[in-house]
């Protein structure tokens, strides 16, 4: 089977890389049988890439060389050749430089060295200039003015900053004021509210003490009414009584069994040793009762009379007499 010199020379490339050189043999096998190169193929193009292809298998090195046929042909048909290596082709001669080289090189190297001398002058030249006298003051006073610019602006920027400062402390103080007075209000304030707080529950068990009590005042105060219409009535009853028995007796009523006790009943009340019968009445009507039994003669007073009259105004529209009988009574007593 004839060897396929294309695949052969990519093999070769191949292998000759550095990279592909110093990896493992295996690998290198399995890639080149993966191109479809058989095993002689491979084995020819590593032989070639370590030096130790044959002259049979190298046919380009063999074209290189001229064939020279002498003799006659064998019986078997072949042809004796004798293969001439070529020599190595002559080295040529160096050209010698005339003097239009040497100028023109002195030329180039000569503006070569003059643009990198302009070059370095302009770029290091600042450097490495000593300044004269002249620039050295100039320089010294637009320093000096300079420095007293700067020594007046720090001046002014002090004094603005005094005054920065004075203006923020003025206010500092004011606002440490306020919020003094703030506090002090917002206290009040607070106090203010507990005490409107307290008030309220005050007044809220206040109020509900009056919820509770209104009932029992209500309740107390319907059984003092009671107690002083009761106590009202047995005075009136008393008053009456007493009025009754107070009442003089007149020639008509002589005959009257119920007269005869009545003027009894009152001999017996203006006693001295009889009892009071203004045991049940108030301390004023008492007081009043007292005053006027204790008199020389016990006459009731006018205010008393008028008040009986009132109420005896029915009994006593038929008989007229005893009432003035009464009234002229009353009048010494007045």
């Amino acid at each position: 089977m004839a060897l396929r010199e294309d695949l052969i020379s990519s093999a070769i490339s191949f292998l000759s890389d550095p990279k592909v050189q110093s990896a493992p043999l295996a690998k290198k096998v399995s890639f080149l049988e993966s191109k479809g190169m058989t095993s002689e193929e491979i084995e020819e193009a590593m032989a070639r890439v370590n030096g130790k292809s044959t002259g049979a298998s190298t046919p380009t090195a063999a074209a290189a060389a001229p064939v020279v046929a002498n003799g006659p042909p064998t019986a078997g048909g072949t042809v004796m050749t004798h293969a001439t290596a070529a020599g190595p082709p002559p080295v040529p001669a160096r050209p010698s430089y005339d003097w239009r080289d040497i100028f023109v090189a002195a030329t180039l190297a000569g503006g070569i060295s003059y643009g990198v001398w302009i070059l370095a002058k302009k770029l290091f030249g600042p450097w490495f200039k000593v300044p004269t006298k002249k620039e050295i003051e100039e320089d010294k006073e637009s320093l000096d003015a300079q420095f007293q610019a700067v020594e007046d602006s720090l001046k002014d920027l002090k004094e603005q900053t005094g005054d920065a400062l004075k203006r923020v402390s003025t206010q500092s103080k004011k606002i440490d004021d306020s919020l003094g007075d703030l506090d002090k209000v917002l206290k009040d304030m607070k106090q203010s509210d507990a005490e409107r707080d307290q008030e309220f529950k005050n007044l809220k068990t206040d109020v509900q003490s009056l919820k509770e009590e209104v009932p029992r005042m209500l309740e107390r105060n319907k059984e003092s009414q009671a107690n002083v219409l009761n106590d009202l009535q047995n005075e009136v009853k008393s008053l009456k009584s007493l009025l009754m028995a107070r009442r003089p007796i007149t020639p008509s009523d002589a005959g009257n069994n119920g007269t005869t006790t009545n003027g009894s009943s009152v001999s017996n009340m203006t006693s001295p040793n009889a009892p009071s019968p203004t045991t049940n009445l108030s301390a004023r009507l008492s007081s009043v009762l007292n005053n006027s039994s204790s008199g020389s003669q016990g006459g009731i007073p006018a205010w008393q009379m008028a008040a009986a009259n009132k109420e005896k105004a029915p009994a006593t529209s038929s008989s007229p007499a005893p009432a003035d009988a009464s009234s002229s009574s009353s009048t010494p007593t007045a």
